[in-house]
């Protein structure tokens, strides 16, 4: 009878061990599925599947394995913020336009002429109001805001259908918009018929005349090759283009110390470096 027991605590003891034990191994290593639907020829593309991936695993020396899944394998836009929620990614991507589908925090940022220029847009995005809209995510949406990025900058309308010199000649127009009530708004308000449509079919709805227009930066024109089926574009400057990368706050929230040190590390490399990249992309897209 000793001998049972004295195995029975041996075996106590060792079962105790490994229960201790494991969560320690568990925190010693993190796999990250990181995804954006945003295509090869866009920014945010690059930051994905050059940039946060390897720098994570690099800075980290492997301790955070990156599952790298972009141009819309895995989700697109608001999509992307619903697979968060759902833990089936862990860092993705959404314009500041679409994200509005999950409450109302970044529609300041999709009012037209709020910023003067690209500098100020830095100076507040990277400031004030980036850390307050970051604030407002948390509560709001539930995210964790790594960083807001520019996205080729001021949005202009384009269509197929005709030359567009005041709003009036808008009337009639079926303008595509993101899921903002700010962008509908405004579109309604210019006297088109605003249209929420899915980013990724933007292309095919422009083709088959689904929607006869989009508001949008002009790189967006050149890098989706949207000219091929819309001609005229009308500079109006006004609403400013940009993409959110996050994190569920659960998600996050739920990271080891160190790899939370390191998010936050990598959110600090985004911003710094995220209108200088956007700018050299933009001139190239221009171009063309």
């Amino acid at each position: 009878m000793r001998q049972v027991t004295r195995h029975l605590a041996a075996f106590a003891a060792a079962f105790s061990l490994v229960v201790v034990a494991n969560p320690a191994y568990s925190q010693d290593q993190v796999q990250l599925t990181i995804a954006t639907g945003i295509a090869p020829t866009i920014p945010t593309h690059w930051w994905f599947k050059e940039f946060i991936g390897p720098r994570l695993q690099q800075n980290t020396k492997g301790r955070i394995q990156a599952n790298i899944q972009a141009n819309g394998t895995l989700c697109s836009e608001h999509k992307c913020v619903e697979q968060a929620r759902m833990g089936q990614i862990d860092i993705g991507s959404v314009s500041a336009g679409n994200v509005g589908s999950f409450g109302a925090t970044f529609d300041i940022l999709n009012l037209p002429y709020i910023f003067k220029d690209d500098a100020t847009a830095e100076r507040l995005i990277n400031g004030w109001l980036g850390k307050e809209l970051s604030a407002r995510a948390e509560k709001e949406m539930d995210l964790h805001v790594i960083a807001i990025i520019p996205s080729y900058s001021f949005r202009n309308v384009g269509n197929s259908k005709r030359e567009v010199r005041v709003p009036e000649d808008l009337k009639g127009l079926k303008i595509r918009v993101t899921k903002s009530p700010v962008e509908l708004n405004l579109m309604r308000t210019w006297g088109a018929v605003a249209v929420p449509f899915d980013w990724a079919q933007l292309y095919e709805g422009l083709s088959t005349g689904v929607v006869d227009g989009y508001y949008i930066p002009d790189a967006y024109v050149a890098a989706q090759k949207f000219y091929e089926v819309s001609k005229f574009i009308t500079r109006t400057g006004g609403g400013w283009n940009a993409h959110i990368i996050f994190m569920s706050k659960k998600r996050y929230d739920r990271l080891p110390g160190w790899a939370k040190t390191e998010i936050l590390k990598l959110g600090d490399e985004i911003r710094s470096q995220s209108f200088k990249v956007d700018a050299t992309w933009m001139e190239k897209q221009n171009k063309i």
